[in-house]
């Protein structure tokens, strides 16, 4: 121990006095628990974050590759384009195409939503258009 540690201990300890005290020991042993208690709880809210993040990022990842396939596909007036990707396990993939044509320009416009799930639960959705040139 340190000097000023040492001096500390013998300062509040009682003439004739050895060692330590069931009070000294339960009290350590609370701050301990405290320490180690608030620890554990920041390392399960990291770990559970980095889930999440993998998550979002797997679902990112796919949508992009997904939308860059789909428009360097020819443009197709029947409102269908295959799913490209090939998510892992437990995710999967949509694609929702709607004709979105002005009056004036039949047939050169769409609309088009990519979803991921993962589970059956919604991760991403990202919506863009595609023109017939």
């Amino acid at each position: 121990m340190t000097d000023g540690i040492r001096s500390l201990i013998t300062r509040y300890r009682l003439p004739g006095q050895r060692g330590s005290g069931l009070l000294e020991v339960l009290a350590a042993t609370a701050i301990m628990g405290t320490i180690a208690v608030v620890f554990l709880t920041a390392i399960d809210g990291s770990v559970a974050h980095a889930a999440l993040v993998e998550e979002r990022l797997t679902a990112d990842s796919l949508v992009r590759t997904q939308i860059e396939d789909i428009k360097s596909l020819p443009y197709d007036p029947g409102n269908y384009y295959p799913i490209t990707v090939s998510p892992p396990a437990g995710f999967s993939v949509t694609i929702d195409v709607v004709d979105a044509s002005p009056v004036a320009y039949p047939g050169t416009l769409q609309e088009m939503l990519v979803t991921v799930f993962r589970d059956g639960r919604l991760v991403l959705a990202v919506e863009t258009i595609k023109v017939d040139r």
